[in-house]
């Protein structure tokens, strides 16, 4: 039995609760239109932290995926594999969304949409297609995410290959492919950093990682280098947003910064070792458990809290309630999620 790799569980409850938290700050100030002061200072600080954890849930998909051995299955095998583990969830936390999307809003979602456009939810893109037709179709859950996962998943195959016989090659292409899309020209009616075709390059970088360091320990020194560029990064991001001593890093320059958080965060976390026995790490592998369906449910149930309620005249203490009850309910959510999902499992896919 392959151990558990507790780092990698580290960075993905990393990722899922940031993620969680931009998503609250930045509904409350534009959907919801909330006036306390302190929030765009905390949409700031989750902000800085989202789009790292977005691109090292990326780096570990990769990372996973060849540490599974999920190279070595028959094209078949795999995908049905990666079907079981990313659609089904998906289908289910969909359906749980449509019917409460309906329950506060007395409308079914999409109900504007040709319905030819719910195809695009039933293969996972339905965000990446909304976002470039400006707002048709069925969306509801799984953000531009899903829609990059799922062309990663279908990419791996090809990606498992050319790792093998010519990493390097792909790997330039990749980066210089979205190189090109960032700096000098976007061919495609969509934000670069929620393109597929874009996102690519950073699963690409988490296979390509597993075949140069594999499960041998990562240098201590290298360690140690990569925890300073980490907490050397996030200071700097912090003293720009929160005074002016230095410039706010914005757009392209961006995005580079947090490659390189990304990856020294992955180097400097990955083998951080912690007792079984701990409660600590039983919290943080029960998080990172259902940190999918955490992902899947939790941008819906933000946004129907944020309609049902009038927070025009909440307090701070009022708005820290709405907070833990998205929590909460986020929670249960991703729980009913992961048991219906076992139960479909277990009748259908495994007979």
């Amino acid at each position: 039995m392959k151990k558990r790799i507790i780092g990698l569980d580290i960075l993905r409850d990393i990722g899922v609760i940031f993620i969680f938290l931009y998503h609250f700050c930045i509904e409350y100030i534009n959907l919801a239109h909330g006036t306390d002061p302190i929030m765009p200072s905390v949409n700031y600080f989750a902000n800085i932290w989202a789009r790292p954890a977005s691109l090292f849930l990326f780096i570990i998909s990769g990372y996973a995926l060849m540490y599974n051995h999920e190279d070595e299955l028959t094209t078949k095998e795999y995908y049905i594999r990666r079907f079981k583990g990313l659609f089904i969830p998906f289908y289910i936390a969909y359906t749980i969304m449509f019917l409460a999307y309906f329950a506060v809003n007395n409308v079914a979602a999409g109900s504007t949409s040709p319905l030819y456009t719910f195809v695009f939810t039933i293969i996972g893109v339905d965000a990446m297609v909304q976002e470039m037709s400006g707002g048709l179709g069925f969306y509801l859950i799984g953000e531009w995410f899903m829609s990059c996962i799922v062309f990663c998943y279908i990419f791996f195959p090809l990606f498992a290959k050319a790792v093998k016989k010519c990493k390097y090659v792909l790997l330039v292409v990749l980066t210089l492919w979205s190189g090109f899309m960032l700096f000098v020209f976007n061919p495609f009616d969509m934000q670069v950093e929620h393109n597929p075709l874009f996102v690519l390059l950073y699963f690409y970088v988490g296979m390509l990682l597993y075949e140069l360091v594999g499960q041998k320990q990562i240098l201590k020194n290298i360690r140690i280098i990569c925890t300073v560029i980490s907490v050397a990064i996030f200071v700097y991001l912090l003293l720009a947003g929160y005074t002016a001593i230095f410039p706010v890093v914005l757009n392209q320059p961006f995005e580079i910064v947090c490659v390189i958080w990304s990856l020294a965060m992955f180097l400097a976390i990955r083998d951080v070792d912690i007792n079984p026995e701990k409660r600590i790490y039983k919290v943080i592998t029960y998080i990172s458990g259902i940190s999918w369906n955490i992902i899947l449910v939790h941008h819906m149930i933000i946004i129907l809290l944020f309609k049902h309620y009038d927070i025009s005249l909440y307090s701070r203490r009022e708005t820290f309630t709405l907070f833990l009850l998205a929590i909460v309910l986020t929670w249960i959510g991703a729980i009913i999620v992961r048991n219906l999902n076992a139960k479909v499992k277990s009748a259908f896919v495994n007979k």
